[in-house]
């Protein structure tokens, strides 16, 4: 009976040893490199921000995924208050979005 136990306990610190080693590994070998992307993402919006959010929600999961980009920015082309009211809304919920106009792209892009 003795055996029996000591082969249990062995196997049991085994698993556990190769849960920790495999954790460190994946650690070391899947380790992402922390790089601050200069690129945005340009979003042309206009009338009421129909299917904005939705935009919004994907490029978020690829942002935080895969780390594609640092910023969207909304450009007015042409938004009504119902979707001027979203966008903002939208720029409060998420630091990394920023609404201009046609006009200032050029100054979000260099600064």
């Amino acid at each position: 009976m003795n055996l029996w136990q000591d082969g249990l306990v062995a196997l049991l610190a085994s698993i556990g040893l190769a849960t920790i080693m495999w954790t460190v590994v994946r650690a070391v070998l899947f380790a992402k490199p922390e790089v601050r992307r200069e690129l945005a993402a340009l979003l042309p919006v206009q009338g009421d921000g129909e299917h904005l959010e939705e935009q919004i929600r994907a490029l978020q999961r690829l942002r935080q995924e895969q780390g594609l980009f640092g910023r969207a920015l909304l450009v007015d082309c042409g938004l009504t208050e119902e979707g001027r009211k979203l966008a903002n809304i939208l720029t409060r919920e998420h630091r990394w979005v920023s609404l201009c106009g046609k006009d200032e792209v050029g100054d979000y892009l260099t600064g």
